[in-house]
């Protein structure tokens, strides 16, 4: 039997398995953003329901979308945690010692394979710089506040900047506050900041700070994975050249997963 046929029958085996068993599950984990799991549920389905069906032997698949930590440490400490999961870039870096999370592959939100995050500040703000910013900012980064420190400004945690985080699932509504005075800035993401500048509120706001080129939302697996689990990987590769997923990587905002910069999320890991 050839080297691929051998990968094959693992691959079934594996799948078999986890059919007979218990399904393949999986989490997007997106704190802050908009929806609820009974909301995403249908989409959930049609996306487990594609893997399914592209994986040997069609094994169940389920799908869960979450956007609160609460839900997220429920979710991953349940007795039947997930087999993988789709992240932001900050929640892995906040969580992967806890539940060895095993980065596998990017999402493309938007088409790209790399984001930026953004501290936002009224036009009006007299502010020159990150280090004089006083008072609170807001946004879903703030979700996980330590880790967007570190990539960020290069700080240990949030504590030793000059300014607060609030976490905050209304972001337009916190780049208003903005606006009006309320709120000293706002923190966004790549896709976030192209939103917002195409409201009349983003003619109101100018660019204090930004990143350098991160990674976008990663796909992890809970611990190395096995032959079922790099089944998973494959699929994931192929839907974005998969003309039968272009609705569905549509409505999941992303045109499709690539292949991982490992060497340089280490360094982002390794980053005090």
């Amino acid at each position: 039997m050839s080297l691929r046929g051998v990968i094959m029958s693992l691959l079934l085996i594996a799948a078999t398995a986890h059919a007979a068993d218990d399904p393949l599950t999986f989490v997007l984990i997106q704190p802050g953003s908009p929806g609820s799991s009974e909301e995403a549920a249908p989409l959930m389905a049609r996306w487990a329901g594609y893997l399914s069906a592209h994986l040997p032997g069609r094994p169940r698949v389920n799908g869960l979308y979450v956007n609160s930590l609460e839900q997220a440490k429920s979710v991953v400490q349940s007795k039947n945690k997930p087999h993988f999961a789709i992240v932001t870039l900050p929640y892995y870096l906040e969580q992967r010692g806890r539940h060895d999370l095993q980065p596998q592959l990017i999402s493309r939100p938007g088409g790209k394979s790399d984001d930026r995050y953004r501290l936002l500040v009224a036009t009006a703000s007299p502010v020159a710089n990150w280090r004089a910013l006083k008072g609170d900012v807001a946004g879903t980064l703030c979700y996980n506040a330590d880790a967007v420190a570190r990539l960020m400004f290069r700080q240990p945690s949030f504590a030793a900047l000059p300014f607060r985080c609030q976490p905050t699932d209304r972001l337009l509504r916190g780049a208003r506050q903005v606006v009006r005075g309320e709120l000293s800035g706002v923190l966004v993401t790549d896709e976030q900041f192209t939103s917002l500048m195409a409201l009349p509120e983003g003619k109101q706001l100018r660019l204090l700070h930004a990143s350098e080129l991160l990674p976008p939302p990663l796909v992890v697996t809970f611990g190395q994975p096995d032959a079922a689990l790099h089944g998973v990987i494959q699929a994931l590769l192929g839907m974005k050249d998969d003309p039968t997923a272009k609705e569905l990587l549509t409505e999941l905002r992303t045109d499709g997963f690539g292949p991982l910069d490992l060497a340089g999320l280490t360094l982002l890991q390794n980053r005090p």
